[in-house]
């Protein structure tokens, strides 16, 4: 037992000792608030009293055992009376317990078929919801209690209530029948448990280790008691008290058990009723763990499907011994964790003492005014329904906001499991609405008249209806690019869709681009792009070395990317590099040529200098890229609106940079020589004249100024090409002229 608790702390240190300071009297707390719950339910099923107090034992001593769950407990299920009391009344106790075996059996089932998977679905807006849907009920549901009008049976969190009042006319009809020492009780008992949660209290060794439950409780029982001796006509009469079967013993509690009924194997209403239980309690069972992950501090996770097998298993000794169908409970096991519970000992203390309880001490416990445990539940209605909450899901946009609210609105105004459908089911309605709006499953670009659509990793029928607006709102003579590089899976629908669009946008003139789009369903994946090897270096030719990067270009401008995992690219590379071409271009932090040609780690070597100009360490770095590391092309790669064609044409003086622009100054005077002075007038056009016959030059100058390069160029072994890069489109120009060409002497 040891061992299992520790291992369910999140710090790994916990000791024994330290968690039964904190379990042992959470235990107790929930303990005293589980008594008329199970008694109150098993009252509404059209059930023995006994049997919610049977199912709260199991809960405690064997399902805590062995679920996974630190802070759970498990009980009888307010959401289940309707379908237990509707199941009593058809097939008769004895029967509806085979039902419940049978039911147990099936969440085994659902276990070893992993269903608890289906929780990872539940939104978190529907869990917050019914977090504070529940609390609001209890709230409501408690204050009758709390001024002594008990006709309604506690746990009951439906709308309509069994005494034919609802959950807003009881706080009218309840006036009538208040009671002044219910309320004394009460407002004592609450403002002892405000009191213990000043910071001056906990702050105190003496009282950090107990509960203010506990002392509500026992303030409770002493102030009635007294009333009893001194006051009797003041005091609390037994109906409005807790009101536990008295029994004589364990053997007096074995002989009040049920058993169920074998010979209802060969009825039918059986098995639905069985089907019936096991799926609305293990939906029930799912959303309550959630909602307690939600809510414990450490933050531990709850293996679903061991928690199915739990229940499951309960549930089979539940319809053994006579008890009602149970599930995890929201309201005990939140406030197990109000109560300051570390681990599952606080559920296994909870069944001993429910078991004690009944067997050796009902007397006194049926001693404790509903008042007082009224009291601490609208503590922990209080805390359930946070109005920071509201305001979070506020925060988190409409999408959510709207199926928090729905959720409440359905819990407090239905029953809890009509509630959590109407949750569910705005939630899935807000899901599709988020989709066709915002495309959530896929990136949409605009770049001017270009749509670019960058389809995810798992395209399914819920974006069929978002990419289908997109496409049919595109006008006449637009583009698109659908990229689906990454794209794992696509749902036959949106594949569909896509080919449709095929021959509607050659009809409308609409330029397309489709990338990658492999099929549909489960799609084989793209390879990585790997570094160039030697053999693939020597085996392309200049012209294709040049058509591979224009290529690259129009991917850029269409915003797609090859698929490169760069840290492979790194270890590809570590041995040695076999790169393409070299590529001269401008500093200009807006012309990396690994992006503008979507190249990749060891794809090319890139000469990086003001104006792209050449001297003679680029040229040494020329040679060296052809000659020694084996590159094809050379690339002479100029760009639209640069600074240092802009200072060269505006004659620039300043220190090194004077040596820099007299470089380009050949370009200036061959422009002005070349141009009349009419066609010159607009600055940006001398600019970029200048721009493309810088280009010229240097492309001309490599080759008369290395005799090693010019022989390479004359064999054809290596190409040379100038090409203008334009910042405003992405595009890049080039001027192939020189690239099979070889100059003559």
């Amino acid at each position: 037992m040891k061992s299992a608790i520790k291992s369910s702390h999140p710090s790994g240190h916990s000791t024994l000792l330290a968690d039964l300071k904190s379990d042992i009297p959470a235990g107790i707390a929930v303990f005293l608030v589980a008594i008329p719950l199970s008694l109150g339910i098993a009252l509404a099923s059209g059930a023995p009293l006994i049997s919610g107090l049977v199912t709260g034992i199991v809960g405690g001593l064997l399902v805590a055992l062995l679920s996974g769950s630190a802070l759970g407990i498990s009980g009888t299920a307010a959401g289940l009376t309707v379908i237990v009391l509707a199941s009593i009344q058809e097939l008769g106790f004895e029967s509806f317990l085979l039902a419940v075996v049978l039911a147990g059996l099936l969440q085994v089932v659902f276990g070893l078929l992993k269903a608890g998977v289906v929780a990872y679905y539940f939104p978190s807006s529907v869990i917050n919801g019914m977090l504070s849907g529940i609390g609001i009920i209890i709230l409501l549901k408690q204050i009758p209690h709390a001024i002594g009008y008990d006709a309604d049976y506690e746990g009951d969190i439906a709308f309509f209530q069994a005494d034919h009042y609802s959950s807003f006319s009881e706080l009218l009809h309840m006036l009538a029948y208040s009671s002044p020492t219910a309320i004394v009780i009460a407002a004592v008992s609450l403002a002892i448990l405000i009191l213990w949660e000043l910071p001056i209290i906990k702050q105190q060794r003496l009282f950090r280790n107990y509960q203010g439950v506990l002392l509500a409780v026992m303030v409770g029982v002493v102030i009635n008691a007294l009333l009893q001796a001194y006051y009797p006509a003041l005091a609390l009469q037994s109906s409005h008290l807790v009101a536990l079967p008295v029994m004589a013993g364990l053997g007096d509690f074995a002989n009040h058990l049920h058993f169920p009924d074998f010979n209802a194997f060969s009825n039918p209403a059986v098995y639905v009723a069985a089907l019936t239980l096991a799926l609305v309690a293990s939906l029930e069972t799912l959303l309550s763990v959630e909602a307690v992950d939600k809510l414990d501090p450490y933050r531990r996770i709850t293996p679903t499907d061991r928690e199915l097998l739990a229940q499951g298993l309960g549930n089979v000794c539940c319809g053994l011994l006579g008890g009602l169908p149970l599930t995890q409970v929201i309201v005990r096991s939140s406030f197990n964790i109000q109560s300051g519970a570390r681990t599952r000992l606080s559920a296994l203390v909870h069944g001993g003492l429910l078991l004690f309880a009944v067997a050796f001490i009902p007397d006194w416990l049926n001693k404790i005014p509903l008042a007082t445990l009224a009291a601490i539940l609208l503590v922990v209605g209080y805390k359930l329904a946070n109005p920071q909450a509201l305001y979070a899901m506020y925060k988190a946009g409409l999408y959510h906001f709207i199926p928090f609210c729905a959720t409440i609105i359905g819990l407090v105004f239905t029953d809890m499991l009509l509630g959590l459908v109407i949750g569910l089911t705005t939630a899935l309605f807000s899901i599709l609405l988020e989709n066709y709006r915002s495309a959530f499953y896929f990136q949409e670009l605009q770049l001017g008249n270009k749509t670019i659509l960058r389809l995810s990793e798992q395209v399914t029928f819920l974006n069929k209806a978002s990419i289908k607006r997109i496409l049919e709102r595109l006008p006449p003579g637009a583009e698109v690019v659908i990229d689906a590089t990454r794209c794992k899976y696509i749902d036959y629908d949106v594949y569909e869709i896509i080919e449709g669009f095929r021959d509607e946008a050659a009809i409308k003139g609409i330029g397309l681009t489709i990338e990658n789009l492999r099929g549909f369903g489960s799609l084989a994946p793209i390879d990585n792009v790997r570094p160039p090897t030697y053999n693939a270096q020597q085996a392309l030719t200049p012209a294709e070395i040049l058509a591979i990067l224009k290529e690259g270009n129009q991917r850029f401008v269409n915003n797609l990317e090859y698929n490169r995992n760069l840290l492979e690219q790194i270890n590809d590379t570590q041995q040695g590099q076999y790169p393409i071409a070299i590529i001269l271009s401008c500093m200009d932090s807006r012309t990396s040529v690994e992006l503008i040609f979507d190249q990749g780690l060891g794809d090319v070597f890139s000469a990086r200098v003001a104006g792209n100009i050449v001297n003679d360490d680029m040229l040494g770095s020329m040679e060296f890229a052809c000659k020694v590391a084996g590159s094809k092309l050379i690339v002479v790669l100029g760009h639209s609106h640069c600074g240092a064609i802009k200072g060269a044409c505006a004659d620039v003086h300043l220190d090194h940079l004077t040596g820099l622009l007299a470089k380009i100054k050949p370009a200036v005077e061959a422009v002005h020589a070349e141009e009349s002075a009419g066609t010159l007038a607009d600055k940006d056009t001398l600019v970029q004249k200048v721009a493309d016959k810088n280009v010229q030059l240097t492309v001309a100058q490599i080759r008369a100024q290395s005799p090693l390069l010019k022989s390479m160029l004359d064999s054809g072994e290596i190409g040379l090409v100038g090409a203008m890069y334009d910042i405003e489109t992405g595009k890049v120009e080039f001027d192939e002229i020189a690239l099979l060409a070889p100059e003559s002497d």
